[in-house]
């Protein structure tokens, strides 16, 4: 199997919103503390290619996705299914999707970035080259810097991932964990956080490297214990640090990649909706006007008005089942495969998918291509945790159901397995 990297600085200049707080800051970056990157995957078994891109934002809009998409089959004869566009999930990156409250992106940004992933998906292609070996790791970081933030006790402490060795070029580590990267809080500085941190470790080391950010809606950094940052800028380098010396030891202990046909899969899976009626929203919608009457300066009430009005628009025609769709993704090759949801995921969620595929090492990456917004488990929702509400409303995103989580996720668990078995 063939696979090829390519890597590019897509830091953009100072005056940029950040993006991935709130409310209505106007975070304007002053410059950048390390810098903004787009790193691309290529893979081939010589009859179907795809492309893994990760990007150092937060996330990208559905709507967008789909264009890029066809705007690289049409240039590069790359199918859109076999695209996956993966954001780290930073904190404080330009915003690249429209959040309520918490970033708004740049026309000038967007179009500079749809060049640059033409540009990084072309170069990888370009790089594909017949692996000499590639080893399989799954390992267990107890010590890691994750812990639930939402009161629950599911924590993923693995640590996933491939080392793709390429005689006569440097290899190529795909390492996947599962934590927010919110380390450095509400800053003015663009940062890929502590992923970032981790390849420029690895780098150092002699690999080429890329990250993907696994199911962690409800997984925060220790130093964010108490609150969420502002963790020192020092911390970013003993989580980066400690991730890649837990990768490279996992490295070495790996066990053989048994190669396959790389397979490709992709749906927009329904996520199950309490849509309100118009004359609700619109009932809603007067309280709210009134309260911003009172308390113009009120961020959550803003929200909740642009929440309202987004859901009064989606309710013509089709467009708010559309709308309930997150995409779930996937590349199998081999006994590996990269899954991608659309989605800030719990936890839980990701298990599922895995569960489905207990002889493969399933590299979930959350935050994936066009984000629909937070799909959290039960227990979230039940109890209207932040995730399944305020989050929701964050994105513009209708309000999830108890048990659509796991719902869409045993969907894409479903899609998983049937594709391993071929059919």
């Amino acid at each position: 199997m063939d696979f090829g990297f390519a890597a590019i600085d897509i830091t953009p200049p100072p005056g940029e919103e950040l993006t991935g707080y709130g409310y209505y800051l106007n975070r304007r970056a002053t410059g950048a503390a390390d810098p903004i990157m787009a790193r691309a995957l290529a893979l081939s078994d010589g009859d179907t290619r795809a492309v893994v891109v990760q990007l150092d934002l937060l996330a990208l809009d559905p709507h967008w996705v789909s264009a890029m998409r066809a705007r690289v089959e049409r240039k590069l004869g790359l199918p859109g299914d076999c695209l996956m566009l993966h954001c780290t999930h930073t904190h404080s990156g330009p915003a690249a999707r429209v959040t309520f409250g918490c970033g708004r992106p740049s026309e000038h940004f967007m179009h500079a970035l749809g060049k640059h992933i033409l540009q990084i998906t072309q170069a990888a292609l370009a790089d594909l080259k017949p692996a000499g070996s590639v080893d399989s790791f799954d390992v267990d970081f107890p010590e890691g810097f994750a812990h639930n933030r939402v009161g629950g006790t599911d924590l993923d402490t693995r640590v996933r991932g491939l080392n793709i060795v390429i005689p006569g070029a440097r290899p190529i580590l795909v390492v996947n964990y599962a934590c927010h990267p919110v380390t450095l809080g509400v800053n003015r500085e663009y940062s890929a956080d502590y992923p970032g941190a981790l390849i420029r470790e690895l780098n150092a080391y002699g690999c080429r490297a890329i990250f993907l950010t696994g199911p962690c809606g409800d997984i925060n950094p220790l130093a964010n214990t108490v609150r969420v940052g502002p963790a020192a800028y020092e911390t970013l380098g003993i989580y980066g640090r400690d991730l890649a010396a837990c990768a490279r030891s996992a490295v070495a202990e790996s066990l053989p990649w048994e190669p396959g046909p790389l397979r490709v899969f992709s749906r927009a899976v329904s996520v199950m909706s309490d849509i309100p009626e118009p004359v609700q929203l619109e009932a809603s919608l007067e309280e709210l006007q009134a309260k911003l009457e009172d308390d113009p300066d009120n961020g959550l009430l803003r929200v909740d008005m642009e929440w309202h009005l987004k859901m009064l628009e989606d309710l013509g025609g089709e467009i708010a089942e559309e709308e309930a769709r997150a995409e779930i993704q996937g590349f199998v090759f081999g006994n590996a495969a990269v899954v991608a949801l659309s989605a800030e995921t719990f936890t839980a969620l990701g298990q599922i998918i895995r569960d489905a595929a207990p002889e493969h090492n399933v590299l979930a990456a959350a935050t994936s291509n066009g984000v629909i917004g937070y799909i959290a488990d039960r227990r979230d929702v039940d109890l209207k945790g932040y995730a399944s509400l305020a989050a929701c409303k964050l994105y513009g995103m209708a309000l999830p159901l108890p048990g659509a989580g796991e719902a869409w996720a045993s969907e894409g668990a479903a899609l998983l397995a049937e594709t391993i078995e071929g059919k």
